[in-house]
């Protein structure tokens, strides 16, 4: 049996204001951005929508993530542009069906440079998916992640 030590679990606080029924002023760690809808939803347009939002802390995460794996393989990324596009089925928030899974299908699509070989970038793809939580969150919720890796490989 895999004797594992206990690990304690980091805290991640956040709080929000919601100071109309579309607009949240969210903050954390001495930060603060807007979370809105657009006006056809009664929002002011301020900023991103809550599911916006969600794919953009894939984008975010992917990038932090991805780069983070490169360091420890001691191979040079650099990520030019990420693009996400959310199939979202609205009929569960509507009431109208049962939909267990908002986003189907999420396409994920990751323009980069890198030092590495085709080896090395198929090794950090696999720990990707494995290490970014936006990406195991999203997945084990049901959403397929449907990735497209554009890479250009230079020499050191």
């Amino acid at each position: 049996m895999l004797n594992v030590k206990e690990h304690k679990l980091i805290k991640v606080a956040l709080e929000g204001y919601a100071p109309t029924a579309s607009l949240t002023e969210v903050r954390v760690r001495g930060h603060s951005f807007v979370i809105d809808e657009p006006p056809y939803r009664h929002g002011t347009d301020v900023g991103p929508t809550p599911l916006e939002t969600l794919l953009g802390a894939l984008i975010g995460c992917t990038n932090v993530i991805a780069r983070r794996i490169a360091m420890e393989m001691k191979i040079d990324l650099k990520i030019d542009k990420i693009d996400v596009l959310g199939h979202l089925d609205h009929r569960g928030i509507d009431r109208v069906a049962d939909v267990p899974v908002p986003f189907p299908i999420i396409e994920l699509k990751v323009n980069a440079t890198t030092s590495g070989t085709e080896d090395d970038m198929l090794r950090l793809r696999e720990d990707l998916n494995a290490r970014c939580p936006m990406s195991v969150i999203l997945k084990q919720a049901g959403s397929q992640i449907v990735e497209s890796w554009v890479i250009n490989y230079v020499q050191k």
